[in-house]
């Protein structure tokens, strides 16, 4: 479970500014600090992490309300994934993987927190 936890984290932060496309709050970021890093595989990403200390103060603010959406959608999830999710291994994105196959089936709040957060980033991702 713990491992889902940080594939949230990677995939609700880091993932919503290490969009290789936007004018999120992290963009210009991502071209200063991550500038020749070729997209793909989380890269851009780890890079981003990497220099978290070094964030512009807007973009520390996306993340730190990021990870306020992760815990609101580990919260939400966490029964859906022990039920559907229990003998998926985790790592390289086979939970949520395996959360997208069920996604009809999730519960009320956990498909509900899900939107919100790809509401959030789709904001982000269009600098609003």
């Amino acid at each position: 479970m713990g491992k889902f936890i940080v594939a949230c984290t990677l995939v609700l932060g880091f993932a919503s500014f290490a969009q290789a496309e936007g004018n999120g709050p992290c963009a210009k970021d991502r071209e200063t600090l991550c500038a020749g890093i070729e997209p793909g595989g989380g890269a851009i990403a780890k890079c981003m992490k990497e220099n978290k200390e070094k964030l512009s103060a807007e973009c520390k603010a996306h993340v730190e309300a990021m990870k306020g959406q992760h815990k609101e959608v580990k919260e939400a999830c966490h029964d859906d994934v022990e039920k559907f999710c229990a003998d998926v291994k985790p790592g390289k994105g086979r939970i949520m993987k395996c959360m997208k196959e069920h996604k009809e089936e999730l519960s009320a709040a956990c498909k509900e927190e899900v939107a919100s957060a790809k509401e959030m980033r789709k904001k982000a991702r269009k600098g609003n």
